[in-house]
């Protein structure tokens, strides 16, 4: 079962988020300090955990609406998960019949029940259909009703009043097995009875009506229908693991302060209740056996309790194995535990180092992986069905290099488990996988409350999007000499254009389109490519053809074609995108037809109709330019043609199929142009 989409209301600084997309494997939270990313981290791991963490509207309600909705009830989680072929048919097997189609999804809603009660309630399709509406049974009962008053006008009228009595009973909203709506049924069931007591002549009105409403009264009273099916769910549905920074073990446990504290929230006691449960460790039991001299306590008997002691403690060191190899590095560490006065001491050793050091002598990195994985390991164990991992800005001290390092261990970890993680920090942003990237900010007058994207689109917040910027930065700047076929491109739209259509057509074929070797490099517009290119051209050198430089067939892209050939005596690798893709005039835009463009404009939220002379436009940013002009929505420029690129990069990436023959047409082509550069020189 996958999360497919949160929607979080009512809680901390969130009033509601609206439903959020989630990733099938890693989705990263991407938003400034205080912006409200943990909130909506422990909003989900609080609707449905094995750690008995749970809301309290006292403390977790929005405070600018506590005193006036305090006594009301209100949704505060709504988390949608898809159900596997193999699990809905093992739901069907749990429903009291078989529904028209296959249940494909389970709703799971957390709600505050008035002050201080909180309920989880749990709903499948709608197909998921286990006995008659409420309208439909009212219009059953008035069909009867009516059918009476035919043949009986005096008669009728306490059939009538029976009637009136089961609309006003029976809500539309409320299930038929709740006892009001019984009650109401059986108030008519029995009048009709008295009435067709009366006359025999009157017992062949209605018959199928009559025999439809019996049935039904027969399964309202048996109670929800559904019970098992959500019994089967509530056993089967993911956990969620939360873990942020402040849960991490520290070298030295004080046994009596964890003693007086077990039962606490916090997220230390919390790991340290894990490493106790994973090692079968006894912290009352070692408290105990490693207390004073008693008075009458002899010498052999306070040794042999402090033998004792530390022949369960040798007895409780583990290694780490299994997933612990695979997901943090190929060494094999062990714990040790050792016992000082009431502290239980931590230490670590590993393959290449036999004697155990301190478990704060080593790295920031695995210490915090090492708590995380304590938490997961004995918290998973306790789930019949997966967890959904939680991160909470993790690797917030580790250097830039180990965060990027992360980003790969979460790679792994995805494999068994989805994982969500918060971060502010660029090196935890996947360049590679922007899709996955939800960016969270503040917004609205005071106080001012968190919303969530569904893609990487600017959010009114531009210092949202500073770590996304910068792990493109970062990408770049790694590959920036290194790459073997390094091609410059005029800006970050082209990057994102050519890079999102390479990665969507390489999922079908192989090789990918582009040689593997090839680096896209945006220069930030054409006032930046010579400096640029002659850096690169210096490192590289331009004979032994491992440069190219992609320029837009327009004003700019062919004067910045000329300044690169007087430069460089006409050598400079330069290819126009519009001979490329046999165009005469053409900007990276144009890969795509225009009236997908401009829908992609649209969806950015701009809103734009071309008149037919923006229609003949040479390319689609002339079109756009003249067409925003016209409509007084000021000018065209970069930031809308970023909006643009995003939608359409979130599209393909979504579904590739969205790259229509057209697109593919001119990016193939573009594509065996660059190849061909290489090839040629190499």
């Amino acid at each position: 079962m996958k999360l497919v989409s949160f929607q979080i209301k009512n809680y901390k600084v969130i009033d509601d988020t609206g439903p959020v997309k989630v990733d099938e494997l890693v989705t990263a939270l991407v938003g400034k300090n205080e912006s409200g990313k943990s909130s909506v981290m422990k909003a989900m791991w609080k609707s449905r955990n094995v750690a008995d963490a749970k809301f309290d509207k006292l403390y977790d309600y929005p405070r600018d609406r506590y005193s006036r909705e305090r006594k009301e009830t209100q949704e505060v989680t709504l988390l949608v998960f898809d159900l596997t072929p193999e699990e809905a048919d093992a739901l069907v097997a749990h429903l009291p019949g078989s529904p028209p189609q296959k249940p494909t999804q389970i709703t799971y809603a957390t709600s505050y029940d008035g002050e201080d009660q909180v309920r989880h309630e749990i709903a499948f399709d709608k197909d998921v259909k286990t006995s008659a509406s409420a309208a439909e049974i009212l219009s059953m009962i008035e069909a009867i009703a009516s059918s009476a008053t035919n043949i009986d006008v005096d008669g009728a009228p306490a059939l009538q009043t029976a009637l009136n009595s089961a609309i006003e009973r029976i809500k539309v909203d409320t299930p038929l097995w709740q006892p009001e709506s019984v009650k109401a049924i059986e108030a008519f069931s029995g009048a009709l009875t008295a009435w067709l007591g009366i006359d025999a002549a009157r017992q062949s009105i209605a018959i199928g009506e009559r025999e439809q409403l019996q049935r039904l009264l027969t399964e309202a009273k048996q109670g929800d229908p559904l019970v098992a099916a959500r019994a089967w769910a509530e056993q089967n549905l993911p956990i969620f693991i939360y873990f942020d920074d402040y849960g991490q073990l520290e070298t030295r446990i004080h046994l009596p302060l964890y003693l007086q504290r077990k039962d606490s929230p916090d997220p230390k006691i919390r790991t340290q209740t894990a490493l106790f449960e994973w090692s079968g460790i006894d912290p009352k039991e070692i408290l105990e056996l490693g207390r004073a001299r008693q008075s009458g306590e002899t010498d052999d008997e306070v040794h042999r309790r402090h033998e004792k002691r530390r022949a369960l403690l040798d007895s409780s060191s583990f290694s780490l194995t299994g997933d612990w190899i695979e997901w943090w590095s190929e060494k094999r560490h062990k714990m040790h535990f050792d016992a000082d006065g009431e502290d239980l001491v931590l230490r670590v050793s590993d393959q290449h180092n036999e004697f155990p050091v301190p478990f704060e002598e080593r790295s920031h990195g695995l210490q915090w992986f090492f708590s995380f994985y304590l938490v997961f390991l004995v918290e998973s164990r306790k789930a019949h069905m997966g967890a959904v991992l939680l991160l909470d800005e993790p690797g917030l001290h580790l250097h830039p290099t180990l965060q990027a390092r992360l980003i790969a261990l979460f790679e792994r970890i995805c494999k068994a488990n989805q994982l969500i993680y918060s971060t502010h920090l660029p090196f935890l942003v996947d360049g590679g996988h922007l899709e996955r990237v939800r960016t969270v900010h503040l917004y609205g007058p005071e106080p001012q409350k968190t919303m969530i994207s569904n893609d990487v689109r600017p959010t009114g917040d531009r210092d949202t999007l500073v770590p996304l910027q910068a792990a493109i930065g970062y990408s770049i700047a790694q590959t920036l000499f290194l790459g073997k076929r390094s091609v410059i491109v005029e800006g970050i739209t082209d990057y994102w254009i050519i890079k999102a259509l390479n990665d969507c057509l390489s999922r079908k074929d192989t090789p990918p389109p582009l040689h593997r070797d090839t680096v896209l490099i945006p220069a930030g517009g054409t006032s930046r490519l010579m400096p640029l290119a002659s850096i690169m051209m210096a490192s590289a050198g331009v004979n032994e053809g491992h440069l190219l430089v992609l320029l837009d067939s327009d004003k700019e892209g062919e004067q910045a074609a000329k300044r690169m050939n007087e430069v460089f005596s006409g050598e400079s690798p330069v290819l126009m995108l519009g001979s490329a893709i046999g165009l005469t005039e053409a900007t990276i835009e144009d890969l795509v037809p225009r009236d997908v463009y401009l829908a992609a404009i649209e969806h950015a939220g701009y809103s734009v109709s071309l008149n037919t002379c923006e229609k003949a436009a040479a390319t689609n940013v002339k079109a756009m330019e003249r067409a925003f002009e016209r409509m007084s929505q000021g000018k065209f420029g970069m930031a809308e043609k970023a909006a643009a690129a995003l939608v359409l990069i979130n599209s393909w990436g979504a579904d590739p199929s969205a790259i229509n023959d057209p697109i593919k047409e001119k990016a193939y082509a573009l594509f065996e142009a660059i190849n061909r550069h290489f090839d040629v020189l190499s």
